[in-house]
């Protein structure tokens, strides 16, 4: 114990900090979700969408090293009602970086869809799940053209 204490009080001093989460980190999950539906507004099922998302910090954050975003995909399939959802809980707390969405769909019948788009902290809903959790959605609503 008095070792780790004099190790921190070094590292301290040489510039670096350690951070203890003994009983737990508050945490941020992301959701993206939204429907999938042809031209005609029906919705289509079995749609699969696989949600790519990488974040970047904006000019604010000069501490964050801006050569290694964060990236995580996620695939899911369209429900009955066309609906999807995919949850990423990989991501870091995103403070105020500047989050692109790469958004791409498959369904046999249908033209292969891709949406790109820049999303800010502003752009989410959110709500505590929890005393730790935080749930940030995004809704991206997806229309398919047929081949």
């Amino acid at each position: 114990m008095k070792n780790s204490k004099i190790l921190a009080a070094v590292l301290a001093v040489l510039g670096f900090q350690m951070q203890s989460c003994e009983y737990g980190c508050p945490y941020t999950t992301y959701k993206t979700q939204g429907t999938v539906v042809d031209e005609k507004g029906d919705k289509i099922k079995g749609a699969e969408v696989k949600v790519k998302i990488e974040s970047r910090p904006d000019s604010l954050h000069l501490s964050i090293d801006k050569t290694h975003p964060v990236i995580s995909t996620k695939t899911a399939m369209s429900d009955r009602k066309g609906k999807y959802e995919t949850t990423h809980k990989d991501l870091d707390d995103i403070g105020n970086v500047k989050l692109n969405y790469e958004v791409i769909t498959n369904k046999d019948g249908y033209q292969p869809d891709t949406i790109r788009k820049d999303v800010k902290k502003t752009d989410f809903k959110y709500r505590d799940e929890d005393t730790w959790e935080t749930i940030a959605t995004h809704e991206i609503n997806i229309v398919l053209k047929k081949k």
